[in-house]
């Protein structure tokens, strides 16, 4: 019973559980829990059968039944919550690991995680230091902290570069295919400098690659919409401007701030 999993007719918002694919709780639980509760468990396990498979709705479950499952479920975001927590805690740099997301950012992940490729990209504009990357990886702990396990990757434009650029011992095209198609991507610092040929065309494979397969992607950059093109190719601008929806920051830099 607990190996059936369900993405599609679950209903997660009647249950008040975070949108996502759950295992059905095991059969063994439910009768005792049916049992305790002086209810049939043979109908009570049943019911939970039927509704992973879209044949009972929540309003045709009994309370207790509810009950059960919304617990079991919430226990199951709890272990997932831990282990993506995790992840998130070992690949974040130190600097960003107290990243703390606001609203805007805990909505944007609850849909990625629900829908990710209904769910447009996100471009964080503004000038240096207002704390466009600590806004990126706060997004990426909203995300974990959904429960969602996603395998997010980040890298900032540079190191992204550097990363594919062809060496006698590595398999460019793998390289290239492990980050292109990550099912979550950072890039930081978009257009920090002009690009070489080599590097633009790598952009545009990348930027191209996650625009065909609705990807979601989170990108930073100190150029405004404007400038972006004349640096990064306007065929990159171009569905960088179509695949997210744009975030400006403002203020003044927080590096000389603290410097003071």
């Amino acid at each position: 019973m607990n190996q059936q999993h369900s993405t599609l007719t679950l209903d997660c918002a009647g249950l008040g559980v975070p949108p996502g694919s759950y295992a059905l709780p095991s059969e063994a639980a439910a009768r005792d829990h049916a049992t305790a509760a002086a209810l049939d468990p043979d109908a009570f396990a049943a019911h939970l059968r039927e509704h992973f498979t879209g044949q009972r709705p929540v309003a045709e479950l009994a309370p207790e039944e509810i009950t059960f499952l919304r617990a079991e479920l919430n226990h199951q975001v709890t272990e997932r919550r831990e282990v993506a927590l995790d992840y998130f805690n070992r690949h974040v740099p130190r600097r960003f690991a107290a990243a703390e997301p606001d609203t805007a950012a805990r909505d944007w992940a609850a849909r990625v995680v629900a829908a990710p490729q209904d769910t447009k990209s996100l471009l964080l504009v503004g000038p240096v230091g207002v704390g466009k990357t600590h806004y990126a990886f706060a997004a990426l702990r909203a995300v974990a902290d959904t429960g969602s396990t996603i395998r997010w990757q980040a890298y900032t434009a540079a190191n992204l570069y550097a990363a594919l650029r062809p060496r006698d011992d590595r398999r460019a095209d793998t390289d290239y295919e492990s980050i292109a198609h990550a099912p979550l991507l950072l890039i930081d610092d978009l257009g920090a400098a002009k690009l070489t040929e080599w590097a633009e065309e790598i952009t545009y494979r990348l930027v191209n690659d996650r625009y065909e397969r609705c990807l979601p992607t989170i990108l930073t950059t100190n150029l405004l919409p404007g400038q972006l093109g004349a640096t990064i190719g306007d065929r990159v601008a171009s569905r960088i401007a179509e695949m997210c929806d744009r975030i400006a920051l403002k203020g003044n830099d927080r590096r000389k701030q603290a410097g003071k």
